[in-house]
């Protein structure tokens, strides 16, 4: 499993710093940080439903 999904792996360890680093007092939706911390949670999103679909695959493949 860590082979085949080392890439969503790391962009999900990078995601996730960078949702820690965001400041949630300074919420502005015209600010652009606000944006990066809105499109690094879809790609967190993105990225475990892409892990999950390719182990069901393999996982269907091998029975």
């Amino acid at each position: 499993m860590i082979k085949r999904n080392l890439s969503s792996i790391l962009i999900i360890i990078a995601m996730l710093l960078n949702i820690l680093n965001f400041d949630f007092s300074n919420f502005n939706i015209e600010s652009k940080k606000t944006w990066l911390f809105l499109c690094a949670s879809a790609i967190i999103i993105a990225s475990i439903i892409l892990i999950f679909n390719t182990e069901n695959k393999k996982k269907n493949k091998t029975e």
